[in-house]
């Protein structure tokens, strides 16, 4: 399989849409309670992502996309500073790849590249959160993330952990 990682344009809404809440209903249907899945509607992620595209971006954040052929998009990548912790400068907000076509390493590209991305704003160091009781967590653990503990997440109504990954030194993602 060919791709490539390229930035985000404002066209790419719809398939950002597809690469972020086909992953979520795959993973956590039947983990989470039908609540926290049910306002994934791709009219407004589309929507949402419209209205982030006409952001002023200057609040450091990217968007980077996977792409397969011209115009399909199979995963996703949103970085940017981290404002939480000091220590860690940047984050890793979102990462998403279709489950049609994970474990190809087209989520490992999309981390490497938004590591590349951060240290060319000068950000050494990246944070990563995600639902403790996601089953994909050893991905990051595989990429280096060291687990420093967890914190409450809402969603929903619903209340869950974050598990929280650290690179204290990200140009080592470089290499794996």
């Amino acid at each position: 399989m060919t791709y490539h990682i390229r930035d985000a344009i404002s066209d790419d809404a719809p398939a950002l849409a597809d690469t972020v809440i086909e992953p979520i209903i795959t993973v956590f249907r039947g983990r989470v309670p039908d609540q926290c899945l049910s306002w994934l509607t791709k009219a407004e992620s589309i929507t949402s992502w419209q209205k982030w595209f006409q952001a002023d971006r200057n609040d450091g954040q990217f968007l980077l996309v996977a792409e397969l052929t011209e115009g399909f998009v199979a995963g996703c990548a949103l970085g940017g500073p981290q404002p939480d912790d000091p220590q860690f400068h940047g984050e890793l907000y979102l990462l998403g790849v279709l489950s049609t076509h994970q474990r190809q390493g087209i989520g490992r590209h999309l981390v490497k590249a938004a590591a590349e991305r951060l240290l060319q704003r000068g950000l050494q160091s990246m944070r990563v959160r995600i639902l403790s009781i996601n089953p994909n967590r050893s991905f990051y653990e595989r990429l280096g993330g060291q687990y420093v503990g967890e914190r409450p997440y809402d969603w929903n109504g619903v209340l869950l952990t974050e598990a929280i990954y650290d690179w204290p030194d990200i140009s080592r993602l470089l290499t794996t």
